[in-house]
């Protein structure tokens, strides 16, 4: 299911990607959970996903506070950033905060957490890159989980595991899952 989804979201093309991240960041700013979070922590997107630069830049023009997630090892934390612009590629392509730059953002400080998926089921449930980083890290934290996906990685079923954990819900660039 990770291969096909993933291929997918390339075969779709640049301009409905673009096109959708719009349709999925207009819905994540009229959020009213995001309208009231103090911090929100999103990832900053790469490749065929959906696109979260506008939404990160928009919310840092809002003053609100934003991390980004940062793998050390085989654990995630999260991070304050003020910029896009002064993120690093890491080993994983992955933009993310380094050296001096790195300001650990508490998970219990974390109102909203956008959460990756290459694919999602209608209960929250999603399946990721493999590395299981954001499902030791979510039950941290006490934020809204939000999942983010193009409206065609909707699956009826991804089989979760027990250690899976499920997002609150969904926003794609058509529908929000409840």
């Amino acid at each position: 299911m990770r291969l096909r989804y993933k291929q997918m979201r390339l075969t779709a093309g640049k301009e409905y990607r673009l096109k959708a991240s719009d349709a999925i960041v207009q819905k994540l700013i009229n959020d009213s959970n995001i309208k009231a979070a103090k911090t929100v922590m999103t990832y900053i997107s790469m490749g065929a996903e959906p696109n979260t630069h506008h939404f990160t830049e928009r919310l840092l023009a809002e003053g609100k506070k934003i991390a980004a997630p940062v793998v050390f090892g085989k654990n995630m934390k999260a991070s304050y950033i003020t910029s896009l612009s002064n993120l690093k590629k890491s080993g994983y392509g992955a933009l993310e905060p380094s050296g001096k730059l790195f300001r650990e953002c508490a998970p219990t400080d974390i109102d909203i957490i956008i959460v990756p998926g290459i694919a999602f089921d209608k209960n929250g449930y999603r399946v990721g890159y493999g590395g299981g980083y954001y499902d030791k890290y979510l039950p941290l934290t006490n934020a809204v989980k939000i999942g983010i996906c193009f409206d065609f990685c909707i699956v009826d079923n991804v089989y979760a595991q027990p250690h899976d954990v499920a997002v609150d819900y969904v926003v794609t660039d058509l529908r929000e899952i409840m």
